[in-house]
């Protein structure tokens, strides 16, 4: 279902990845965007408990509306990344994600999904970003990520 890696010495156990995902704080999320093309938009995320939490301000955006038409999403984290440029490459670790994206919608899951994010992302904001998801739910959208694949690779 999904390919192997090309250069099997520079991929990383599971473990490493997830470790590299969990000390992640950013990346680029891709959807299946409109008309054909993809859609790859920089996001910051959370790691908690084998799923990845992303918030949305607003129930519109061309994020939102790729999900709802098709929920699998590729999510790729890039950890180091150090140039060497008398040897013309790249030390690198990074990771990729495939899963499916749920969107919460319910004020209750919203805010859960907050305090979710921030525990992977800033565990020492949780409380004030549950505080801020209760206060201002409304207008919050909250997305779920259940991984399917990962892999991840580093130059070594």
């Amino acid at each position: 279902m999904f390919r192997n890696m090309r250069y099997k010495e520079r991929e990383l156990s599971r473990e490493e990845t997830i470790e590299l995902i969990k000390n992640g704080k950013d990346g680029v999320l891709a959807v299946h965007g409109e008309n054909g093309y993809p859609y790859g938009v920089p996001i910051n995320y959370g790691y908690y408990d084998g799923k990845i939490y992303i918030h949305c301000r607003g129930s519109e955006s061309h994020k939102l509306d790729a999900i709802k038409a098709n929920p699998k999403v590729c999510l790729t984290v890039v950890g180091k990344r150090d140039l060497i440029k008398e040897k013309y490459t790249t030390k690198y670790s990074s990771a990729i994600v495939f899963g499916k994206a749920h969107i919460i919608s319910e004020a209750e899951e919203i805010v859960m999904a907050m305090g979710r994010m921030m525990e992977g992302l800033a565990p020492e904001f949780v409380d004030g970003a549950m505080k801020c998801a209760k206060d201002s739910v409304k207008s919050m959208v909250m997305i779920e990520i259940t991984p399917e694949h990962i892999s991840g690779k580093a130059s070594k």
